[in-house]
């Protein structure tokens, strides 16, 4: 009787959330509204269990930066809100170890700006903000083809001008992109293009057409996409701009990017997507823009 109630227990107790460990502390955006919010994104659906970890501020001494050592082994997805100085070589080895050994990352926005050298950082992450000779740029043709730009030629990173875009779903059977509008409007962002890096096994979700009229390339610049390394994997979201001081923040109270933040970490963390899609999720014309 003892062994058959300690099996039920066992059989009917609730699955754990998912750990996720949110990393900011330095960033040229504004990390000190953007963390909480990532925060609230994801606490909002009762799935996950987030921790925050602040790096030492910038310029800081040797001991603050030997007293920050994350233990990634204790969670099931690394969040970057991070855009600052190199991490010690110890952190980077155990970073590594993590991703290789199974673990998950979402690289958000900035986050794909730093830490220029680290080469498996860049193989993670596939397109990075970088100079033009920094590696290959990447983008869709009309056909849905991905195009490589060779290193050296064309532009380096950039981004034009803060507008409303459309985001393009590329492969509607990705669990994160499962049930989403095949065209959606995303509103007053920062659309980044032409990143540069090693861009080898790169599994594209989502582009958007980068207009010139606002400073863009002209082309469907990649916005939303996974890489696997070792036995892990690593998503990069590029939407979600914030500037210290900018007042109008509907790019990250857009139903559309919370939708991808919550889905994305739980595909990183599960390997499937059990959230439907939200009622509110922004048409192709329609923004969807929610209270805090």
């Amino acid at each position: 009787m003892g062994s058959f109630l300690l099996l039920f227990l066992f059989a009917s107790a609730p699955a754990a959330s998912p750990k996720v460990l949110l990393i900011s502390g330095q960033n040229n955006h504004d990390w000190e509204r953007t963390t909480p919010m990532l925060q609230s994104i994801l606490e909002s659906t009762g799935r996950f269990e987030v921790t925050v970890s602040l790096t030492p501020a910038r310029g800081s001494d040797v001991a603050a930066w030997d007293a920050w050592r994350p233990d990634f082994s204790a969670y099931n997805v690394v969040l970057l809100d991070y855009n600052g100085e190199m991490w010690p070589e110890i952190v980077r080895d155990d970073f590594e170890a993590f991703v290789a050994g199974g673990g998950a990352v979402l690289v958000q926005h900035a986050s794909n700006n730093p830490f220029a050298g680290w080469e498996a950082y860049e193989r993670m992450v596939g397109l990075l903000w970088r100079r033009a000779d920094a590696g290959y740029s990447a983008y869709m043709d009309s056909a849905g083809t991905l195009v490589r730009v060779a290193p050296g030629e064309g532009h380096g990173a950039g981004h034009g001008s803060l507008h409303d875009w459309q985001i393009m779903t590329q492969d509607a059977e990705h669990p994160v992109m499962k049930g989403l509008p095949s065209i959606w409007a995303h509103p007053f962002d920062e659309l980044y293009h032409s990143q540069r890096g090693p861009a080898e096994e790169m599994h594209v979700l989502a582009t958007a057409w980068s207009n010139p009229e606002h400073g863009g390339t002209g082309k469907h610049e990649l916005v939303v996409w996974w890489i696997p390394f070792g036995e892990g994997k690593v998503l990069t979201l590029l939407p979600g701009h914030l500037w210290a001081g900018q007042e109008d923040d509907r790019a990250w109270r857009c139903a559309g990017f919370q939708t991808l933040v919550q889905r994305g970490v739980e595909w990183l963390a599960t390997g499937n997507v059990a959230m439907s899609v939200p009622e509110d999720f922004p048409a192709a014309n329609t923004f969807s823009i929610r209270d805090w």
